[in-house]
């Protein structure tokens, strides 16, 4: 009964044919069952994501799909831009998939235009291909792959047929899943270039050390260390080094490896209880010119592994080769590291990479905001007012500060919310980047006039004197960024000022800051002492 579902479906239609699957982690396709309307069917599936994923997540997401066009063989699903469409299909695109293969037979594509992203076949779950398509859908992957499918093949046989069946199957979506998955975190890793790093005073020492390192030039320290807090931006400056070392000398042999794969690879060499692999597992660290090692901590947490790793170490260096390791903690803060291994890692070079400062986030931004515009929003602008304040607010990581980022631009991207001062402080209300208690507007005018030495009175006061009114220009400027007050309440606190008043000082302040360095300073001190 089941063989019979399998080739014609609950009506008793012959079920299509699956599409072959593109080698691509971007066009992938899916068939379906029984033929309807499709403005019918795009209704239904709507109530359904609503009732599944909820009014707000339907809203931000599924939402935002719109049936563009259909004929007889698909339809087409238009979403804003490539960023919706791969975050859908990353997130929804099986749910949405299901939905639309329990009313319609047309084969369903997700895009923007001329940039489509069409749905895995392979992922259907309705009726089972047959071998012979699978080994079809498979083909792009069968010459990377014989040998591993070569010996699945001798296992499955070992084995009942339809153990047989179902291990073939899951071993097929793996193989698609995995080629994919690994693209793309290649592709994410291509971009961790040291153009793309943003410089500044919390990270200097480590970019110049680590482009030392991937110019090849001889290295009087051995290891060295770079280290900080998470999102910092260590993993990035190890995969710029990889980069430029088989840029500049592609017969160098740089080895990179996270400390999860290190120990994965360990274990699994002792659990094999043969020399071969161990053997074969040293030669892989040993027999290179550069070792870098990401998150270097984590293999202090494994006894076994952190013997290998100082064994590793003082081959390499015995050897003149170099070692770049990367840790989220300074190594005498590494708990469970032996005395030996951390006195070890101490001798070479440590690089500390601090907290982003206000200059530096501010850089960041206008990083984030190139990289926006070349990716598909050329007209993207952000007000001085709002940048600054974006950037006076996120006293965190540079990972952090991009994700605060990300969720100002999505409200622009999807609800058509311009980039205001106002709109980022609504964005970031509830944001846990902006936790820390709002200066108030009395704190404002006391800090500046200390900074300006000027007395609260005379800040209060309506003396003209431009001693006195830049200060005040300032203290006004600050609460209109840094508060949530309104403009006239704001005039009512610096002496039953019009909002008028403080608009002029608001635009008057913005200009000077790109035309008069001290006062700029000045203001910078301000924002960091309020940011905390």
């Amino acid at each position: 009964m089941s063989d019979w579902h399998d080739k014609f479906g609950s009506d008793g239609k012959t079920s299509p044919k699956p599409t072959v699957v593109q080698n691509s982690p971007v066009k992938i396709v899916v068939d379906t069952l029984v033929s309807n309307n499709p403005e019918q069917v795009w209704q239904q599936v709507q109530g359904k994501l609503r009732a599944l994923l909820g009014d707000r997540v339907h809203m931000s997401w599924t939402g935002q799909l719109a049936l563009q066009s259909a004929d007889e063989a698909h339809v087409v699903l238009s979403v804003p831009s490539k960023f919706v469409a791969g975050r859908i299909d990353g997130k929804y695109g099986d749910l949405v998939r299901k939905l639309w293969a329990e009313c319609d037979t047309r084969r369903v594509e997700i895009g923007n235009g001329a940039s489509k992203l069409e749905m895995p076949a392979q992922m259907s779950t309705h009726a089972q291909p047959s071998s012979s398509q699978t080994a079809q859908r498979n083909k792009p992957f069968s010459n990377k792959q014989a040998g591993s499918n070569k010996q699945a093949g001798s296992n499955k046989q070992a084995g009942s047929n339809k153990q047989a069946g179902s291990n073939k199957h899951a071993g097929s979506s793996q193989q698609v899943g995995g080629q994919v998955h690994a693209q793309n975190q290649l592709q994410n890793k291509d971009r961790f270039t040291f153009d793309n790093f943003v410089v500044g005073g919390p990270n200097e020492l480590a970019f110049a050390v680590a482009r030392r390192v991937a110019s090849a030039l001889e290295s009087q320290y051995n290891p060295i260390v770079i280290h900080g807090p998470h999102g910092m931006g260590k993993t990035h400056l190890l995969y710029a080094v990889k980069a430029e070392a088989a840029k500049k000398d592609p017969s160098r042999r740089v080895r990179l490896i996270t400390a999860e794969d290190f120990v994965a690879s360990f274990v699994q060499s002792v659990r094999a209880q043969g020399r071969t692999e161990i053997d074969a597992f040293k030669s892989s660290l040993r027999d290179v010119d550069l070792l870098i090692i990401d998150d270097a901590h984590f293999i202090a947490d494994k006894p076994g592994s952190q013997e290998e790793l100082m064994h590793t170490l003082i081959s390499l260096v015995d050897s003149g080769k170099q070692i770049l390791l990367a840790s989220d903690r300074h190594p005498q803060a590494i708990n469970k590291a032996s005395e030996r291994l951390k006195s070890y890692l101490c001798g070479g070079l440590l690089c500390d990479i601090g907290a982003a400062d206000y200059d530096l986030r501010l850089r960041i931004l206008d990083r984030l905001i190139e990289r926006r515009r070349a990716g598909g929003h050329p007209a993207l602008a952000m007000p001085s007012d709002a940048r600054d304040h974006l950037a006076a607010r996120i006293n965190a990581t540079p990972r952090d500060l991009e994700g605060a980022f990300n969720q100002v631009v999505a409200r622009l991207e999807f609800l058509g919310k311009p980039l205001t001062l106002e709109s980022i402080q609504e964005a970031l209300a509830h944001s846990r980047y902006t936790g820390q208690a709002r200066p108030t507007v009395d704190k404002i005018q006391r800090a500046t006039a200390k900074q300006f030495g000027i007395s609260m009175e005379e800040m209060l006061s309506k003396r003209r004197a431009r001693a006195i009114a830049r200060p005040r220009q300032v203290a006004m400027y600050l609460a209109k960024m840094l508060t949530t007050r309104s403009l006239p309440d704001i005039g009512r606190r610096f002496g039953g000022r019009d909002h008028t008043t403080v608009i002029h000082a608001v635009k008057r302040i913005d200009q000077l800051r790109a035309e008069d360095s001290g006062l700029n300073s000045n203001i910078e001190t301000l924002l960091e002492t309020f940011n905390g």
